[in-house]
């Protein structure tokens, strides 16, 4: 998903510069690493530190249920001598729904953190795709590509530093 969006974020950046007219001695070119912007930059890793403290309280939360399940499994086993067939059933069936209710938790809470972080990523690609143009037209680059995009590209048509440097300004401004 994040390699489909950085394609889609890189694409529209360059159709900004090719619909203006730019004749081929003033073209310049250059590229950037917009995975490696997204994980380097200062909200990249706010966000990744984000996603682990909630993973992490997650996990808790999840390490908690499955503790459960298993001190109420550990119980069941020792009343099944004592209890009527028709009450080991019913707690069979009361047990086998809340292995149910926590696989649907778990997940519920996987699809929740996924949702979550294409949020987080779409939202820095975003920033991220305005700071290429802003950093284009500062550096006077006609054009400015994707790396993952490229075959091979001089280094020295690299602005990702810059970009990284860029947004990292922008977004302590901002928070």
């Amino acid at each position: 998903m994040k390699r489909l969006s950085v394609s889609v974020l890189a694409l529209m950046v360059m159709a900004l510069f090719v619909s203006a007219p730019v004749s081929a001695a003033d073209l310049t070119l250059g590229y950037v690493d917009l995975q490696k912007a997204l994980s380097a930059s200062e909200a990249g890793q706010a966000a990744k530190q984000k996603m682990e403290t909630e993973i992490a309280e997650i996990e808790d939360q999840v390490k908690q249920r499955q503790a459960d399940l298993q001190a109420l499994q550990d119980s069941l086993k020792k009343q099944m001598g004592m209890l009527s067939d028709d009450a080991k059933e019913e707690k069979q069936i009361e047990f086998e729904q809340r292995v149910r209710d926590y696989q649907r938790y778990v997940k519920d809470k996987q699809d929740e953190m996924k949702s979550r972080e294409e949020r987080y990523t779409q939202q820095i690609l975003s920033d991220l795709g305005q700071q290429v143009v802003a950093l284009s037209e500062e550096e006077g680059v006609s054009m400015m590509m994707e790396k993952s995009q490229l075959v091979y590209a001089d280094p020295a048509l690299e602005y990702t530093d810059k970009l990284i440097e860029m947004y990292d300004k922008e977004y302590k401004e901002s928070h």
